[in-house]
């Protein structure tokens, strides 16, 4: 026979990240013998909560998506190959910021597409809303935990 007892505790808590630690004792018993035997464990963790984590995931590749629509635009690039996947890909992630500022023809072929900074703003400010509104609900759950 065995049991098992698992106890985590929240050591600190700034809201973004956690750290904790987790203590498990295990006592099982001989069937032959009858003899007790405890092994325990403590283990000590950290990071941010997991939906902190795809939040900033998400966040990324769409900052990298919109950085590369940017720079190739800038430069001029040909659409053809990767650079049309991230044309495509960019002015979809920028189309509900199209047409608030004109985008200026800097050289032949280049063009400075502000719609594409705009978004970049606009997308980091809502990751940073919705990570930290998980950050919050995460922080009551591990309050109520302790």
């Amino acid at each position: 026979m065995a049991e098992t007892q698992v106890q985590d505790r929240v050591v600190n808590s700034d809201g973004q990240t956690y750290r904790g630690v987790t203590s498990t004792t295990e006592t099982t018993s001989d069937p032959y013998t009858g003899v007790a035997t405890r092994r325990s464990s403590t283990r000590e963790w950290s990071g941010l909560p997991l939906g902190g984590r795809i939040i900033g995931l998400a966040a990324g590749i769409v900052f990298v998506l919109l950085g590369f629509d940017f720079v190739f635009h800038a430069v001029g690039a040909a659409n053809v190959g990767f650079a049309a996947f991230i044309f495509t890909v960019g002015r979809a992630l920028a189309a509900p910021f199209a047409g608030i500022f004109t985008t200026t023809y800097a050289a032949t072929g280049s063009l400075i597409v502000w719609a594409d900074v705009l978004a970049v703003a606009v997308y980091a400010i809502a990751a940073v809303v919705v990570a930290k509104v998980l950050s919050m609900i995460a922080d009551q759950r591990a309050k109520g935990a302790v």
